[in-house]
Order: structure tokens, then sequence, then C-alpha cells
């Protein structure tokens, strides 16, 4: 076994001010420096950059036994508690074999209706800004939507009215998370001798400090609308009635041995999938839209097949294999921008990876940024084409070429639902309006949590004429 290529000396210094201020332009010049695996020693924790398929594979397939939720994981369970996100092992499997029913095709058109009347609403509200001429940020819009999907879909509507206060508690969450992560905690816990004190930053957070008072409440608001939320469903089922919302069914739930879910177990699981079914999505959604105002002719293109699959009434969950060209444009926009550009391992054991050795304790870090834009994966890498993911294209190309809800067993459980959430959403802004490009290209990256598109992504809107 021999050790990795990577920076040291002056480059190692580079390559760490390139990550605070362009994280991804410093992983693309590490694979180009230094090939598919690159050894970043952080203070006494080697980082191991995955950017082609076969260490993906190895990490996240072959030998995912090995590898667990790393220490970013562990910072988001003081937000997300015990969820299929942050949880491992026997909880983990549990879990996911509770949830995925709740998540499967069968149970879609419940959903589907619900984000055909958010998408509608958004149509209309973006149409009444066409008349105007007026430019949008389209993230905020993107946000909200989603917002409302998902809430609904899981709560049965208890958050409307109070969208705002939930969009400041989840952002002020995220924001304080993404600060702590970065301290000066995280610089100590990776000397040598760091090891020893993991969990800094999560005692940082107990500390009576402004931010964390006010991140405590933040995450006070989710819990007393999910709890509420919780309680009153409970009380219907005492009744002999229930909901179709996701907390509905997470409480029917039983596991193997016929043991229901608790309050708390119940509470995580919605927290993450306010955050896995929010942020991304509606990232996700705000790069296809700016990707469709530089190509006119795919927007019209999506808007014609709504048109032709819909008319004038509301989507279905039949309609969704026709709206294929929508699904097509949202697959290669996260391609081109992956809300979940890298995913982060912590190694149990020893292990290699393409013939290099991989101490216990490394953090491998699988880099789908990187991966999406291979030129021996992708021809014309850099290039919008929504083609590549008619069926014959992609049953000749490796499945892990294209992973934007991750690979292997722990592939993000919702990943249908938010496909069908962004082919209703794309589709009727596409017949809606018109979409006009302000910005002369891509904005900069914002690296947080998901690929942020930094500054927004204001489009500007002309109406578009709908059916009668």
């Amino acid at each position: 076994m021999t050790r990795a290529p990577g920076p040291s000396g002056l480059d190692m210094i580079r390559v760490l001010m390139g990550r605070r201020g362009n994280p991804v332009g410093m992983l693309r010049d590490m694979r180009e420096r230094y090939g598919d695996v690159v050894r970043i020693p952080v203070g006494a924790t080697p980082y191991f950059i995955l950017s082609g398929i076969e260490g993906a594979r190895h990490v996240l397939v072959d030998n995912a036994r090995n590898y667990t939720k790393g220490p970013v994981y562990h910072l988001l369970a003081s937000f997300l508690g015990e969820g299929l996100v942050t949880a491992d092992g026997d909880q983990w499997r549990r879990h996911r074999r509770m949830v995925q029913p709740a998540l499967q095709r069968d149970r879609m058109p419940l959903f589907v209706s619900v984000m055909a009347q958010e998408a509608e609403s958004l149509a209309l509200r973006l149409a009444k800004q066409a008349e105007r001429g007026a430019t949008v940020d389209v993230c905020p819009e993107m946000l909200d939507v989603a917002l409302r999907i998902i809430a609904r879909a899981m709560l049965g509507g208890a958050v409307l009215g109070r969208e705002q206060e939930v969009h400041h508690a989840l952002n002020f969450i995220l924001t304080h998370l993404e600060r702590v992560s970065v301290s000066g905690a995280r610089v100590l816990e990776l000397l040598p001798g760091g090891k020893r004190l993991r969990g800094l930053r999560r005692v940082l957070l107990d500390l009576p400090t402004r931010r964390n008072r006010e991140f405590r409440e933040a995450i006070r608001v989710l819990d007393d609308l999910i709890y509420g939320v919780i309680v009153e469903h409970r009380a219907q089922a005492a009744r002999g009635s229930s909901d179709t919302d996701l907390v509905s069914l997470l409480l029917q739930a039983r596991d193997e041995s016929g043991v229901a879910m608790s309050d708390q177990e119940v509470r995580d699981e919605v927290m993450t999938m306010f955050l896995a079914g929010h942020e991304t999505v509606a990232t996700g959604l705000a790069w296809a839209l700016h990707l469709l105002s530089f190509h006119p002719a795919a927007a019209d293109a999506v808007a014609a097949e709504g048109a032709a699959t819909l008319g004038v009434r509301a989507a279905n969950a039949d309609d969704l294999v026709r709206l294929s060209l929508a699904e097509r444009v949202f697959e290669e926009s996260m391609r081109l921008h992956p809300p979940v550009w890298r995913i982060s391992r912590l190694s149990l054991a020893p292990d290699t990876i393409g013939g290099f050795e991989v101490p216990t304790g490394s953090i491998a870090v699988v880099a789908p940024v990187l991966i999406h834009r291979d030129r021996a994966l992708w021809e014309r890498p850099d290039e919008f084409d929504p083609s590549r993911f008619e069926k014959t294209a992609a049953a000749v190309r490796s499945r892990l070429a294209f992973m934007p809800f991750g690979a292997g067993q722990r592939m993000c459980i919702g990943a249908a639902f938010a496909v069908a959430e962004a082919q209703i959403v794309l589709t009727a802004v596409c017949r809606a309006v018109r979409l006009v490009p302000t910005l002369p290209g891509d904005p900069p990256y914002e690296p947080s949590i998901t690929l942020r598109p930094r500054g927004g992504v204001p489009l500007r809107l002309s109406p578009r004429a709908r059916p009668a």
C-alpha cells in the first residue's frame, strides 16, 4: 500500500485558503493536480477527496459497512435528531424499513395533488409579476413553494400561515450550524491530539450566547409545530380517524416486532424531511430555472409538454410519466449543479481505495460535483443537454456517474418525491411565464450544506399565453 498523492507545504496553504473562498474550484484543482484519490492532511485527520466512480462505489456501495456518518452529520444531529440522515447501524435500518412504505409510489397520488395545487398558486403569482415585466429572484420563490409542499405533505397544512416563521427558523439553524462547523473549535479538533476534543462544537452550541439562544429558539419553533401535529394526529387515531399526511403514516408504521415509533422518533424523521425535502429541492429548482432561462427552446418545450399533457386541468400522479422532459431538465440541472455536492464518510477500520492506504478515522469525501462533470463519463460535460437522460442514453451509463441523491443502501429515500415535485413545479412555471436571464452566466457557488447560487437567481419574467 502507498500513500495517496496530495498537497503539502505552500500548496497546502493555498488549498486551505481556497476551501474558504471557492471550495468547488479547490476540489477541481486537486483532481487536476493529483488524480481521482487525493489525500489532504488536516491536522491529525487525513481527508480523501474521491472524484472518480471507483472510489465512490467502494465507499458508498462495496465497502459501505466500513464507513459511517462523519462529524458533519454529528453536528446536524443537534438539530435533526436521529433521523435517517444522521442515524447509523440498527437504528437507521429500523427507521428505513418503517419510513420507506410511506414514500412508495402507491402513496404518490396523495402527494401529487398537493404539489399541483401549490405549483399552480406559484404559477399564478409569477404570472401577475410577469405582466409588469418584473425581475424576480426565484431562489426565495422556490424555497417558499418547496416548504409549502413538504409541510402540507408531512403535516397536513399545519404550517400554512406560518411560512415566514418556519423559513426564518430553518435558515437560522442551517446558517448557525455552518458557522459552528468552520469555527475555531473545528481547527482545534483537527490538530494532533485533537480527536480527544471531538464534540467540542456540540459543547459550544450549549453556551449561553445570543446566537445559541436564537438557535435553540428556532428549534423550539419547529418542535412546537411538529409535536403539536403529532398530538393532534394521535388524538384523531384514538377517535378512529386519521389523515393521509406523512405524520399519520409514520404513526401507523410498525417495525418487525410490531413496535411503533415514539413521538421523538417521528419528530426526528419529520425534521429530517424538512431539511431534505425543502432546502435541497428548492436549490435544485432554482438552478433548473436558471438554466432554462439561458435555453428558452427547452423552456418552450417543457411548456408545450405540459399543455399537451394537462390542458387546463391539474396534474395527477399518472401524468408524471408523460412529463418526461421536465424530469430530464431537472436531472440535467442536478448533474451540472448538484445540490448535494459532497458526501462525507468516516472510516471505521483501515482500508484501501484505488491502491492507496486509508487509515482508521479518515474522512472520505465523495464529490458528485466533480463526478458529474468527469470527461471520462460525460461528453461535453459542461453543456446543458437534457437528452443525456433519455432512457437509451442512461441505460449504457454507469449508475454512479450520476448520484444527486447519493448511492448504495443510504441513497435518499425521498428521491421519487423530489423528482415528482420538480416535474410539476417546472411545468407550471414554464407554462405561466417566460424566463429571461439578468446575469451574464452562472452565478458563483455558495457551498453550504447544499450548493446554492450565491446572490440568488434574478430572472426577468414575461407572460406566456395559457390555454383557455
